[in-house]
């Protein structure tokens, strides 16, 4: 029988530290996916492997923190959006390690010749692998062309109508929602250049999410993150406001 619900508050996945970040998502695949807790775990074993030596750049005050606290964030965030897909939150789990981790992905679980998308198809299968490659953001080139290339691809998906797009509205969640509490804190230029790229792109996020249907996803889903990602877009205007940052 599970209480939790009723007795321990919700708290709010920020002010979790990652032991209950990790207790928090078994529960909740228990609770609501509980044939699919296997998948889910294993997903988080991996991310946590391969991330395993990295961690979150600026945490203001906070020592620095295990990256996979962030990917178990997004995860969590999608589930509590209502998200009952187990393959799209194994993906949310899995999401950057192409961008972060990719060699050692094909050096520990990668067959000779496997790209890394033919890796965790052969592992998870293609509908996996397929979510975390449409949320996988372009090689960086200079610091123009990466923004518009960034942008551009963040656009394309957020219209595609696939549900790839809810992981990516979590990420930004997690990502451009923690901007203001990182300012006063030596890192201001960065956080300032990181308002200016996520702005438009939470904007329209948001616009897409209020607008186009996703497959085999509940509109509770969609109109769940679609406010978030409104009441995200809105704080951040209001911070570049404060900060005198351009909101075209």
């Amino acid at each position: 029988m599970s209480v939790l619900s009723t007795v321990f508050p919700r708290v709010p996945l920020k002010q979790m530290d990652l032991a209950m970040l990790v207790f928090e998502l078994d529960r909740e695949t228990q609770r609501v996916m509980p044939v699919s807790s296997e998948l889910i775990t294993s997903a988080a074993t991996m991310a946590s492997y391969l991330h395993r030596n990295q961690a979150r750049f600026v945490r203001g005050g906070l020592p620095r923190v295990p990256y996979i606290e962030h990917p178990l964030r997004v995860a969590l965030r999608l589930i509590r959006w209502g998200v009952r897909d187990p393959f799209l939150v194994a993906a949310a789990l899995l999401h950057d390690v192409v961008e972060d981790c990719a060699d050692e992905l094909i050096a520990m679980f990668g067959r000779p010749g496997d790209s890394p998308v033919q890796c965790l198809s052969r592992l998870y299968g293609p509908v996996l692998a397929g979510y975390v490659m449409r949320v996988t953001n372009p090689a960086e080139g200079d610091a123009v062309t990466g923004a518009e290339a960034y942008q551009t691809h963040v656009t394309e998906l957020a219209w595609s109508g696939s549900a790839a797009v809810l992981i990516k509205a979590s990420d930004l969640k997690d990502n451009a929602g923690s901007i203001r509490h990182q300012f006063g804190h030596g890192k201001d230029d960065r956080m300032l250049r990181m308002l200016g790229k996520y702005l438009p792109v939470v904007r329209e996020v948001a616009t897409a999410l209020s607008t186009v249907s996703l497959p085999d996803q509940p509109g509770i889903v969609r109109a769940a993150a679609a406010a978030d990602m409104h009441e995200l877009a809105k704080n951040l205007d209001a911070l570049a406001a404060e900060h005198d940052v351009a909101r075209t």
